[in-house]
């Protein structure tokens, strides 16, 4: 009877699990846990560029194999100009049993939580030191990991690439090979001895291997001799640097070909290059949202939320997405009788800027207000013209009263008194509510309180004081004004949204577009 070997296609087969572009302003590198039961913390905060990715792995070589790892990059371009960020697996797993991978196992139905910790079982499991499941046998499926890493350029932003490239292959060693040896002879081999170490060449393969002749005590370790036995040829020079050998036999076995590598097929995948300032996203909820990196910045229940997008359940890789507007949305709001748009919105370069600190840029907003005179005049007249109406009215009804007639003509004198007392009054409140009703109106929308929700938080005016002041001018009489609103940004930082209140009602107007997510490397 001959035992059975899963069908094979010689290979290992690899897929991304989770990818997450890290911004600088991410506030923690969330990425998904990587045993599927919340357990594992990615909390990792960097002020750089980075990649966070989880890879499932197959073993589809018919090998048992161990000791997988993978090796990664990253390519930003732009022309002839090129970054390239290079990542390894990190050390997943227990607190005090770390692997580069997690192996699958089935958990059943009815498995229960950790009667002590909660935890909930997981089919992704740490074997590095089970003395029978620590290999990985043809069929089984593992995790690697990769979160702690950083760009090797931290200012890749400046290019701006026009392209993000990136590539996975996955490695590991074949357990059963011919590549474990003690004893070895000229024949297959250039063997040497080299001051206190014997040289091993394969000559099928061009492998060397060094072995020291002995080696001295260390910790509780004896000292040792690794050589048992070696044989110098006969023309061999007493005095040569190298002394070559026709016989050698070691007290261990050693490895000493990498032959036994077996690695996936390269594994290519491409990232939109907006993910590195800003572009829109789908939520689960379908609701399209805004993200730089793995940073989502929307609004929920009235507040500006700032989340990653790990946490929300989404992956670069697969999600739907689309580019910001080419122009700037327009803004626009109207309060009963105050109006206002956004007339122009720039960012100026610290360069171009002496007021501002090195990397710091300046974006303007500049508003058009428009406040209607003359329609809170009409509103406000209505009584008075009421009053007025009502007082004429009584000044004819006196008019036409019967001289002779004594009491009615008491009578109208009394209505036509109390008609100019109420039309008087009337007269009074329109004047002196004219004003009231212009400050009224301008409060509903505060300039000087008009905050920018960018991809780092939300951040009020830098010139709150000056601009409060002059919309002052919309009570005073004015009512057309224009002021430009500026607020500080740092080098990345990439405008999302207006956020303000109006006459109350909280307030969120996007005006992310591609002409303010262009960064100036100067």
């Amino acid at each position: 009877m001959q035992p059975t070997t899963p069908p094979s296609t010689k290979s290992i087969q690899v897929s991304i699990k989770d990818l997450q572009l890290f911004h600088p302003y991410s506030s923690e590198r969330a990425m998904p846990s990587v045993r599927d039961n919340g357990t594992f913390s990615t909390r990792d905060q960097n002020s750089a560029y980075g990649l966070g990715i989880i890879i499932e792995a197959t073993n589809d070589t018919g090998e048992v194999l161990s000791d997988a790892w993978f090796e990664g990059s990253l390519r930003f371009v732009n022309g002839d100009r090129e970054v390239e960020c290079k990542f390894g697996p990190d050390s997943v797993g227990d607190l005090y049993n770390t692997t580069y991978t997690l192996q699958f196992n089935n958990v059943p139905d009815d498995a229960k939580a950790d009667p002590f910790t909660g935890e909930k079982p997981s089919a992704w499991r740490n074997e590095s030191n089970s003395t029978n499941e620590s290999v990985w046998r043809p069929g089984e499926k593992i995790r690697l990991m990769s979160r702690k890493n950083e760009c090797e350029s931290v200012v890749i932003a400046d290019m701006p690439p026009s392209q993000i490239r990136g590539r996975i292959v996955v490695k590991a060693n074949k357990v059963f090979v011919k590549s474990y040896a003690s004893v070895f002879d000229e024949g297959a081999f250039d063997l040497a001895l080299v001051g206190d170490s014997v040289r091993i060449r394969d000559k099928a393969s061009g492998h060397i291997a060094f072995v020291p002749v002995r080696e001295e005590a260390e910790g509780n370790r004896s000292a040792r001799n690794n050589v048992l036995t070696m044989t110098a040829a006969k023309d061999a020079s007493k005095d040569a640097p190298a002394v070559p050998l026709t016989h050698l036999e070691l007290r261990y076995p050693i490895r000493y070909t990498r032959a036994d590598i077996l690695e996936s097929a390269p594994l290519e995948f491409d990232l939109p290059p907006p993910s590195m300032t800003m572009q829109m996203v789908k939520l689960p909820s379908g609701e399209m949202v805004h993200a730089s990196g793995n940073v989502l910045v929307y609004v929920k229940e009235n507040k500006v939320v700032y989340q990653d997008m790990a946490k929300a359940k989404l992956s670069l890789l697969g999600i739907s997405r689309e580019d910001v507007p080419g122009a700037r949305p327009e803004v626009t709001f109207t309060k009963n009788e105050l109006s206002g748009s956004v007339k122009n919105a720039t960012i100026t370069d610290h360069v171009d800027d002496s007021a501002l600190s090195k990397g710091q840029r300046k974006l303007s907003v500049t508003w058009n207000l428009h406040l209607q005179g003359d329609g809170i005049d009409r509103r406000l007249r209505v009584p008075f013209d009421i009053a007025s109406s009502e007082y004429e009215k009584a000044a004819g009804d006196l008019q036409k009263v019967d001289g002779g007639d004594a009491a009615a003509v008491a009578d109208a004198k009394a209505a036509e008194a109390k008609a100019k007392a109420a039309k008087s009054a009337a007269e009074t409140k329109y004047k002196s509510g004219m004003k009231g009703e212009r400050e009224k109106l301008a409060k509903a929308f505060a300039c000087a309180e008009v905050k920018i929700a960018t991809n780092r938080g939300t951040k009020s005016p830098s010139n709150g004081k000056a601009v409060g002041e002059a919309c002052k001018a919309l009570v005073t009489g004015s009512d057309d004004l224009e002021v430009t609103i500026t607020y500080t940004l740092e080098r990345y930082e990439i405008p999302v949204a207006l956020v303000y209140s109006l006459g109350g009602d909280f307030t969120w107007n996007p005006i992310a577009s591609a002409p303010l997510l262009r960064l100036d490397p100067r």
